[in-house]
């Protein structure tokens, strides 16, 4: 059993009259996609709020009711989940009613806000909420001081408790509390476990990064060292493409009549000379090579062409000789493959 002043009414009755759209940031046990199966056996009149204004208009207490008075109590009537393991929903709502009436014959039916079962997390339970009302106004400090609690618990046992084959409550449990305290521990387990798992991704990534970024500073050393090597054979053949360029300048400026005959033009001509003379003698050479391996495959188109006209002749004249031939001839191949160690010469003398 809880205690609340008025300016903790309001979140009490969010939680216990939530919908599928509540969101709890202390108690994740709740299931929304249960929280359908919620169900009252006393609903409140209106907000909690409410329900106590109006209870207080009509009890209308001689004495004022002090800003900081306990204006509700709440109790959570519940069984551990083995109690519930093979019970139907007819027999979970029979108890909890029985918890009900209970409740409302010890305290006066008139004085709950609100009744409410909660399927919704790891085992049923009852929410009941009322007015804790002595001698017409609220005095919560009387009503459920400490012994006044042990006979509550007692009584709730003799008349409920026993002949559904439960056994009568610890004083003082914090089953419950402890529940709630176990299930984060292993969320906060599961967390630490994720976040292990991710902080291993993570450093594999890193890992991974890294190494790429050691390939692509190879790339970039080589690609260095291999544009280097370009500017060098650029600035190779720069020098020894100038004295030609400048000859081949110089010849066409004499052949245009532009330019006339000087000393300083003989070593560029002398250069673009000798490059023409080398350019010629390999030119040359090219063409009588080319020229010999056209007589080389004319001659042999010839000797394939005599073949050729005189395989027809056979074939049209004396069929069956050729055929004796190809026949011998295949034969031969034949033989020369059964003796591969056998000599040329033997295999014509036979």
């Amino acid at each position: 059993m809880k205690k609340f002043q008025r300016s903790d009414i309001v979140g009490v009755e969010r939680e216990n009259e939530r919908d599928e759209t509540y969101r709890s940031k202390t108690n994740p046990q709740i299931d929304g996609e249960r929280t359908r199966f919620n169900h009252h056996f006393i609903s409140p009149n209106g907000s909690y709020t409410a329900f106590i204004n109006r209870r207080l208009k009509e009890l209308a207490p001689k004495r004022k009711v002090k800003d900081d008075a306990v204006l509700m109590a709440s109790f959570f009537v519940g069984a551990s989940p083995a109690f519930f393991t093979d019970k139907s929903r007819d027999d979970i709502d029979a108890f909890f009613f029985e918890c009900k009436d209970f409740f409302a014959e010890r305290y006066g039916r008139e004085n709950i806000i609100s009744a409410v079962v909660h399927m919704d997390e790891t085992t049923p339970h009852l929410h009941l909420n009322l007015m804790p009302i002595l001698d017409g106004r609220p005095c919560a400090k009387k009503l459920f001081d400490r012994k006044a609690l042990v006979a509550l618990q007692t009584d709730l046992y003799k008349e409920i408790g026993r002949h559904w084959g439960l056994e009568r409550g610890q004083e003082g449990s914090q089953a419950q509390h402890l529940d709630t305290v176990e299930f984060k521990l292993r969320k906060l387990q599961e967390a630490a476990v994720t976040a292990q798992r991710q902080a291993d991704a993570a450093e594999e990534r890193t890992l991974l990064a890294e190494q790429h970024a050691s390939i692509a500073e190879q790339r970039q050393a080589h690609a260095e060292e291999r544009t280097a090597d370009l500017f060098k054979q650029q600035e190779r053949l720069e020098r020894e493409v100038s004295p030609l360029q400048a000859a081949a300048e110089a010849l066409r400026e004499y052949a245009d009549g532009t330019r006339k005959p000087n000393k300083k033009d003989v070593p560029a001509l002398a250069a673009e000379l000798a490059k023409t003379k080398t350019e010629l003698q390999y030119s040359t050479k090219d063409q009588h090579g080319l020229f010999q391996e056209l007589q080389q495959a004319e001659r042999k188109n010839a000797e394939l062409q005599r073949s050729a006209d005189l395989l027809r002749e056979i074939r049209r004249h004396a069929p069956e000789k050729l055929d004796e031939a190809i026949e011998a001839v295949n034969k031969r191949k034949a033989a020369k493959r059964a003796s591969p160690f056998q000599s040329s010469n033997d295999q014509w003398s036979k």
